[in-house]
């Protein structure tokens, strides 16, 4: 028999849940004023009434489906790879209660492939979780190693000012695949390093083969890549004068701090890295539009999906949560 969650506990997951949201949001809200000063309303409405609108749709639609169907991609051959066979078909509904998440619950949301992990491939719930950390530690050398490289093709771009992180994460991330890939097996039984290397949960990291490495990443660039032009495109639209390249040069910084789980949607980080990263290339009014059109239209597209996911979604909100819980369950 399925079991079931105590009534109580699961309203007091979803009360916990509801806090932090609420916390989130102010926190996202006073980010968003914090990127705000010195712009006003009447900027801000002067901007978007010049925007050319069809350019700017276009340009989102595109970057979004780029992500989308990037993602459904990559995940399924991660899936794949260290579990049991995952088709893109069968990602599709995960992916639309994953991305609906994000603007709910960031952390909630990566739970979303926790939990179809868990109940359709069996996974256990420590293992599903490694195997989403072993992606985003491929994520963070990738964007790392594009930093750097933006560096070096464009030497004029603000990027150069997180040569030491990028460098650092990059050193990093070559030392952790050099422990699973060469090393990590010689160690003695009972050396704890040796422990790490037999975890269970490090599935991912230990059985991964450098072909695997290279695929994952080479998805991952193309989404990334798929960004930086839909990026340029939106840039195009508020007739705000930068070059692809500075664009291109950025897109890790971009991908990095927007999409980052620091506030839900992207609200607030996408303000504050537009107006910031951007500065010298535009004025802060028509930068400060601009990210609000691109909230916007992530809202926009998103929420449809939350919609037609309907009852299901919440619920999968609350297992996810109470599945880390197994002390609490009853039945």
């Amino acid at each position: 028999m399925t079991p079931r969650v105590d009534p109580k506990i699961q309203s007091g997951s979803t009360r916990k849940t509801l806090v932090q949201n609420l916390v989130a949001y102010a926190i996202a809200a006073a980010i968003v004023c914090y990127a705000a000063r010195g712009v006003s309303l009447t900027q801000v409405l002067d901007a978007t009434s010049h925007a050319t609108l069809w350019i700017f749709i276009v340009a989102s639609l595109g970057g979004f489906l780029c992500w989308f169907i990037g993602e459904s991609v990559l995940y399924s051959r991660l899936f794949s790879y260290f579990h049991e066979p995952s088709g893109v078909t069968e990602l599709l509904p995960t992916m639309a209660a994953v991305y609906f998440l994000q603007i709910v619950n960031s952390y909630v949301a990566s739970g979303a492939f926790v939990l179809f992990l868990h109940a359709r491939k069996r996974v256990p719930w420590i293992m599903a979780g490694c195997t989403l950390l072993f992606q985003a530690y491929l994520d963070a050398m990738l964007l790392a190693a594009l930093a750097l490289i933006a560096m070096v093709l464009v030497p004029t771009s603000p990027i150069r000012l997180g040569l030491g992180y990028a460098t650092g994460a990059l050193v990093a991330g070559c030392l952790i695949a050099s422990f699973f890939l060469l090393w990590g097996a010689r160690f003695p039984i009972g050396n704890w390093l040796r422990w790490i290397y037999d975890l269970p949960s490090m599935k991912s990291f230990r059985i991964a083969r450098p072909s695997q490495y290279f695929k994952l990443l080479g998805v991952r660039l193309l989404i990334v890549l798929g960004a930086g032009f839909a990026l340029y495109g939106q840039f195009v639209s508020f007739h705000i004068g930068i070059s692809l390249a500075q664009t291109l040069a950025l897109t890790p910084f971009i991908v990095a701090i927007g999409n980052s789980a620091l506030s839900p949607g992207g609200i607030g980080t996408t303000q504050l890295v537009f107006t910031l990263a951007f500065a010298r290339f535009a004025s802060k009014d028509a930068l400060f539009a601009l990210s609000l059109a691109v909230t916007v239209f992530n809202f926009i597209v998103r929420i449809p999906m939350g919609l037609a996911m309907g009852a299901p979604l919440a619920e999968e909100a609350v297992e996810v949560e109470s599945g880390f819980t197994p002390k609490y369950r009853i039945g």
